[in-house]
């Protein structure tokens, strides 16, 4: 199945004032907001796999306009109408998908169709919010004239706005077998997330989704733990930070908690560069 093949790299590899008017009484003066430092995002790199797993280039404005995976097993020119992304286009000599997104009427991302050469869509992914924190993924592929689900994706969080959890569900079809299971991820730090976009893109062979203004995981987890149908495991992490308190390394201790390797430990690690 799909979803079993990025955890499979990972094993292979060992492995983000008061206005003063007249007459009234002076108030001190408010501590301005902490907004987090803004980097930007280069490269991540996991040793072993296709290198750099993820590649960022941005424009003048610090919009993302290229972006790359798995060394360039896919590339996309990502273009705007305005500041939202209005496609992503692959440009790779044998696939020239489009991706092309649709808002609502507060700007969020509703939908995204995969449009191939010939700009039929063959794919499309419907979302859903409770105010602006996405709960629902809906992936739906073309059937004769219409569309049926095929993968769903939903999302729970702390108060704080990390993401909890992270349940799947594999519809059962003739090209998949059907299968659930759940990602949850725990202690988190203060310090700035570098890499929680690539938690809509856990299937190696999938288009990469850009969601502009959904923050998943705004910090780091210290522990992420898989349970449900095939391989479940528990990974410890660590970190390094730079200067502006994004991440340099992240190491796992990452240990099978079922089927005939349970207990057995593999190390992750991935390394992350900035402009």
């Amino acid at each position: 199945m799909r979803y079993k093949y990025l955890l499979i790299l990972m094993l292979t590899a060992g492995m983000f004032s008061c206005k003063k008017e007249k007459g009234t009484i002076d108030l001190p003066t408010p501590l301005p907001t902490q907004h987090p430092p803004m980097v930007l995002l280069k490269d991540i790199v996991i040793p072993n796999l296709p290198s750099p797993y993820y590649h960022f280039e941005y424009d003048s404005a610090g919009k993302v306009s290229f972006v790359s995976f798995a060394s360039d097993l896919t590339r996309y020119n990502v273009l705007y109408s305005g500041n939202k992304i209005s496609e992503m286009r692959n440009n790779i000599l044998v696939n020239k998908d489009r991706l092309q997104y649709f808002y609502d009427n507060e700007g969020k991302v509703v939908a995204v169709k995969y449009a191939d050469s010939t700009g039929e869509v063959y794919k499309r992914i419907i979302f859903s919010y409770d105010g602006q924190k996405l709960i629902e993924s809906e992936r739906q592929q073309k059937e004769g004239t219409g569309f049926i689900i095929e993968k769903t994706m939903t999302f729970s969080y702390y108060p704080d706005g990390n993401l909890k959890e992270l349940a799947y569900h594999y519809l059962p079809l003739v090209t998949q077998t059907e299968a659930t299971y759940t990602d949850r991820f725990e202690q988190y730090d203060n310090n700035i997330n570098a890499d929680g976009f690539g938690l809509l893109h856990n299937e190696f062979f999938d288009h990469l989704i850009l969601l502009p203004g959904v923050e998943l995981q705004k910090n780091n987890p210290a522990k992420e733990t898989r349970i449900g149908d095939g391989v479940n495991y528990s990974v410890d992490y660590r970190y390094s930070y730079n200067d502006k308190n994004a991440p340099l390394t992240k190491i796992g201790d990452l240990i099978i908690t079922n089927g005939t390797d349970s207990g057995r430990h593999f190390q992750t690690h991935s390394v992350y560069s900035y402009y």
